[in-house]
């Protein structure tokens, strides 16, 4: 049944004293950190009407209502009926594949097909942002790289967004997190699924990936660099011991340590045909004890983000917000 208190409206017309109960499909590009609040101050109303937002839900029981006729009840898909967690992974699931397998035949990305996974992400994460952890109880045997893509992806979404980046970053690196394992159609299949430890030499082959993954990326035209630098960074450590490049502390961006984060977390956390899915609490405290491989203000933020418990010690100051906001704003277009 829909809610009668609740309106559709455009952004123009929104003004202080409205309570916004929402902004649908397009929750991750709204310039706030969060989704129902009043509206009040002037500097408010100006960040939405110059956000990439178009419509907004309101609450009329919670605050004023629009002068305008053409408020009307929100869409289903844009109200605050739960979604279904496992259609939503299942769809985007095999969007994913598709473009993976695209990919592996043309040598490049489509990116309307990228951008329709995240689209499905995001709704995901606004309606139900708790459910972001199940995703790694789900997966299948058949379906894990491509479902691992998505999982990933969501993390990334929830953590960008409790940092407070910008809308546009969070696309942006919505989008890098879905295809930074990319590089992996290269790889054969019998290293990718090998259930015991890898050889020397066929881990050497699986440390291509990041190499092969970010030629593609380059290749696609109107991605961001730091989309491809996500994809060729994620697996550098902060102490030099990571790959492809050994890159050490001050040279790993921002965006590849946030994805690394979300990475490694999904991969402890999910069922692999070689071993049973840890804890959360568990990866968190073995992710807490790895000295030398996460930003240290990052990995805190993120176990706060997920409800999870720091392990004793002091944690940095977080200093990235600053960092993220200096992407070019070339690499914001269209995003």
């Amino acid at each position: 049944m829909t809610n009668s208190t609740l309106l559709q409206i455009d952004k123009n017309d929104a003004r202080l004293g409205m309570f916004i109960h929402g902004f649908g499909k397009q929750w991750l590009r709204s310039p706030f950190a969060d989704s129902q609040f009043k509206l009040s101050s002037p500097a408010e109303l100006q960040a939405l009407r110059q956000s990439s937002v178009t419509t907004l839900v309101i609450d009329l029981s919670k605050g004023i209502g629009p002068t305008s006729s053409k408020a009307e009840p929100p869409k289903p898909n844009e109200s605050s009926t739960p979604a279904n967690t496992g259609a939503a992974l299942t769809k985007a699931t095999g969007m994913v594949r598709s473009i993976f397998s695209n990919a592996a035949s043309s040598i490049c990305i489509d990116r309307q097909q990228v951008e329709a996974v995240v689209d499905v992400v995001d709704q995901l994460l606004y309606t139900r942002p708790a459910s972001v952890l199940n995703l790694t109880k789900l997966k299948t045997k058949d379906e894990i790289s491509f479902q691992h893509s998505v999982a990933v992806c969501a993390l990334v979404g929830l953590f960008a967004r409790h940092l407070k980046l910008d809308s546009n970053v969070v696309r942006i690196l919505s989008v890098g997190s879905l295809l930074h394992d990319i590089g992996k159609i290269r790889i054969p299949t019998a290293i990718l699924t090998k259930t015991d430890r890898l050889t020397a030499d066929e881990m050497a082959v699986m440390q291509t990936h990041p190499r092969e993954g970010y030629a593609m990326l380059a290749r696609t035209e109107g991605l961001p660099e730091i989309v491809g630098k996500i994809c060729l960074h994620h697996h550098e450590k902060l102490d030099g011991s990571g790959y492809p490049d050994g890159l050490k502390d001050g040279q790993v961006g921002a965006a590849a340590r946030i994805v690394a984060i979300c990475d490694v977390f999904d991969a402890l956390t999910s069922i692999r045909p070689y071993k049973k899915g840890f804890t959360p609490e568990a990866a968190a405290e073995m992710m807490g004890t790895w000295s030398g491989h996460f930003d240290r203000a990052l990995l805190k933020q993120f176990f706060d983000c997920m409800g999870l418990r720091w392990p004793s010690g002091p944690a940095q100051t977080l200093q990235i917000t600053d960092e993220m906001g200096g992407i070019a704003q070339a690499d914001l277009n269209n995003f």
